[in-house]
């Protein structure tokens, strides 16, 4: 069985290509478009623009996929927002240029579009926990460049009729994630204290916010067993189906540290408005789907993500 992972060297990408090395007889092939993964990816990798129509085609025509996952996009909401074209090329062009190529070439694949819980919009704090059936509202480039992947999806498997399912995962971290997300974002700035580089100070936008985290080992867990028992143009939420306060995030990875004493300071570089004080995400379609439930506890992830920060840091004052 081949399967292609398109974003092979992203933060899902890398966790999911090792999950699905442990099966038999399958052979994993991963895209890239600029950063090449190490070389610890477990099977090959193909440079390629899926923007590119010709590029995706021969990619295609190369590999032939029985399984894809399309985790490629502009991922980091405010990257989307600033550079709106490079959005829409990569998150929408790119998935009718896969899309179009598979129809053409592997018409019996079956693929999983990442799309996003930010496809919703705006949600008042009574509407969670948001169920599938809730109408997309979605209100910047990202959102938007993400609900129009889907609607091209959904398209696809109208007619042609390839088997296509669409996962909308919630927040997710763990080790390996960049430090552009928050849980991240603070993780980086505690191994750095710890290791005597920076102040004992952790800089922070807003902690009020309350979302819904599940840990990446999960959800690549969860992504194979959508893309086998969903329903064609189905959509499924990857999500915990409970919120956590972004101050909880803070406050746990602050009790995990060897240094004490520590303080946060507010910085208004690292702030952004939010439309949505609490979003949580209903999981019972996917769990009637495939009895999944997040297994890891996010006190677990949080200490592995700082844990994994200590010893990027450890190796950086070795090279350094």
């Amino acid at each position: 069985m081949k399967i292609l992972i398109t974003g092979a060297g992203g933060f899902v990408g890398k966790i999911l290509a090792r999950a699905l090395a442990g099966s038999k007889d399958v052979e994993i092939f991963g895209t890239y478009r600029s950063s090449r993964p190490g070389d610890d990816f477990p099977g090959r990798l193909v440079k390629v623009s899926l923007d590119d129509y010709d590029q995706t085609y021969c990619a295609i025509s190369d590999i032939r996929p029985d399984a894809v996952y399309h985790l490629a996009a502009v991922s980091f909401m405010p990257d989307a927002v600033n550079d709106r074209i490079s959005a829409y090329r990569s998150n929408v062009n790119g998935t009718l240029n896969l899309l179009e190529s598979l129809a053409s070439l592997a018409p019996h694949s079956k693929t999983l579009l990442a799309s996003s819980s930010e496809v919703y919009g705006r949600v008042d704090p009574a509407e969670n926990p948001i169920s599938e059936s809730r109408p997309a509202d979605p209100v910047n480039a990202y959102s938007t460049s993400k609900y129009c992947a889907e609607a091209i999806a959904r398209q696809y498997a109208h007619n042609p009729g390839l088997h296509v399912v669409i996962a909308r995962p919630f927040n997710h971290t763990g080790p390996g994630q960049d430090t552009r997300f928050v849980a991240p974002a603070f993780a980086s700035q505690i191994a750095r204290i710890e290791a005597g580089l920076s102040d004992p100070v952790i800089r922070t936008g807003s902690l009020d916010a309350e979302r819904d985290f599940c840990d990446v080992r999960d959800v690549a867990a969860v992504y194979p067993l959508i893309l086998s028992k969903g329903e064609t143009g189905g959509v499924y939420h990857v999500c915990s189906g409970r919120p956590i306060k972004i101050k909880w995030i803070l406050d746990t990875l602050l009790g995990l540290s060897t240094r004490r004493g520590l303080r946060s300071e507010l910085d208004p570089a690292r702030s952004r408005p939010s439309e949505n004080p609490i979003v949580f995400g209903d999981v019972a379609k996917t769990f009637q789907l495939t009895r999944w439930t997040p297994q890891i506890p996010m006190d677990k992830t949080l200490s592995d993500l700082l844990e994994n920060f200590r010893n990027v840091v450890s190796r950086e004052k070795i090279t350094g």
